[in-house]
């Protein structure tokens, strides 16, 4: 065989390597998809996308657009694991999701994939919400939680400081209130319509008060002291009209727009109203400051900042459980928050993130809000499992129940802590 016989063999051989290659390493890659809301995430999504695809390398990402809403993305979800469809590989969940849906077996532990030292990164009141029986199911996205808001004008007129505790804030409201004469101003508002926002509202006092929904053995723990002392604080702050009867009816954008009109001292919903609030068009742009929700005296080291937000879980039926671990690691990494924070405005829930050179310029706002998830707990849906719905809804129904003075506080806690024990087995 001669030298320019073997050439043309080796040509073609190492082309026909050449035309199968992409083929071969097409077949290679570990296609996933990651079903995250289009506004929620927005334009931060395809950004990071694009970047993790190459950090992680050998994988192919479809960006599965869902709806926004909470409830409507569950009920897809919850018909895809039904079927035990492996797709999408990688979904978004609301914060109270995780237990449900570990309980279920539809969502994989991934610590594995992490450690203990990577967990330990991200806000720990946050990924317990995810934490069930000594596994983690799914890895903090964004954060949003309940904070006070509040006209930082009035509050100067009168000689005040931020209030600290709730005895602060309902003397403050009653003294601004009373001082400015104005029949349309009301001292304190919020959500405290029948929906989850008011168990968030009742959770924060509660454990302003020192309590916990469970106790160190696990045990149901509402109807004590701190219970009945934050029920009732809220029963009297309608009754002495620090809050309006209309609060009975708000939810959270209700609250918002009355606080823009200028006609409330104090403001608790989530963090989304800040961007509103501090438009060029806002009445109150000026006015408006933030602080964590406040405590009872006292009760100063107890965490307030009841947070909702979304976190990324892996579906237990993917094919490629690895490659998506993978791919949330570099999505919820830091330099990856970091991004979200910039191109949508996310809050991180990495704590190390607030100090970014970057994030401090850029977006104030975003860090601020970060010195209040020092304080954050999520609500205990973690430990409900499936569950969770219908305790909540107990809760709903008997503070709903206190606040239009149908029973008294110890008598609503008494009956939701037998219907909850109940719902428990």
């Amino acid at each position: 065989m001669t030298n320019r016989t073997c050439l043309f063999r080796f040509t073609l051989v190492l082309l026909c390597l050449m035309l199968t290659m992409p083929a071969l390493a097409q077949d290679d890659m570990a296609e996933l998809t990651i079903s995250i809301g289009a506004r929620g995430f927005g334009d931060a999504a395809p950004v990071l996308i694009e970047a993790c695809e190459a950090e992680v390398g050998g994988i192919n990402v479809e960006w599965e657009r869902i709806s926004d809403v909470p409830n409507e993305s569950r009920s897809i979800y919850v018909t895809n694991f039904t079927a035990r469809n492996p797709k999408p590989d990688i979904i978004a969940v609301d914060v109270i999701w995780p237990g449900d849906f570990a309980a279920r077996g539809w969502i994989a532990p991934i610590e594995d994939y992490f450690g203990e030292e990577a967990l330990a990164e991200y806000i720990p009141g946050f990924l317990a919400a995810a934490q069930v029986d000594g596994s983690t199911y799914a890895i903090p996205l964004y954060i949003d939680g309940i904070h006070l808001f509040y006209r930082a004008d009035l509050l100067e007129k009168y000689g005040f400081e931020a209030p600290t505790t709730w005895e602060d804030l309902i003397m403050q409201a009653e003294t601004v209130v009373e001082g400015e004469a104005n029949p349309d101003l009301s001292g304190f508002i919020s959500m405290w319509a029948k929906i989850e926002g008011l168990f968030m509202n009742w959770l924060a006092f509660f454990q302003g008060a020192g309590g916990n929904f469970f106790d160190a053995d696990g045990n149901l723990a509402i109807n004590n002291e701190a219970g009945i002392k934050s029920l009732t604080t809220m029963v009297g702050m309608l009754e002495s009209g620090v809050a309006p009867e209309s609060i009975l009816t708000f939810r959270p954008n209700d609250a918002r727009v009355l606080f823009q009109q200028e006609r409330a001292v104090f403001l608790m919903v989530q963090d989304f109203v800040l961007a509103p609030l501090t438009a060029d068009d806002s009445p109150v742009a000026d006015a408006v400051q933030f602080t964590r929700v406040p405590y009872f005296e006292g009760k100063d080291m107890t965490n307030t900042t009841v947070i909702g937000g979304f976190l990324l879980a892996v579906n237990k039926h993917s094919e490629n459980v690895e490659a998506a671990a993978n791919f949330i690691q570099c999505f919820t990494s830091y330099e990856s928050q970091v991004q979200a924070s910039l191109i949508q405005g996310k809050v991180p829930t990495r704590p190390a993130v607030y100090d970014d050179a970057r994030i401090v310029e850029d977006a104030p706002g975003v860090a601020a809000l970060g010195a209040n998830f020092v304080y954050a707990f999520a609500r205990p849906s973690a430990n409900t499992g499936t569950a969770y719905p219908e305790i909540s809804e107990i809760m709903q129904t008997e503070i709903s129940a206190a606040l239009l003075g149908e029973k008294t506080p110890e008598q609503a806690l008494a009956d939701a802590e037998a219907q909850i024990m109940m719902v428990m087995g």
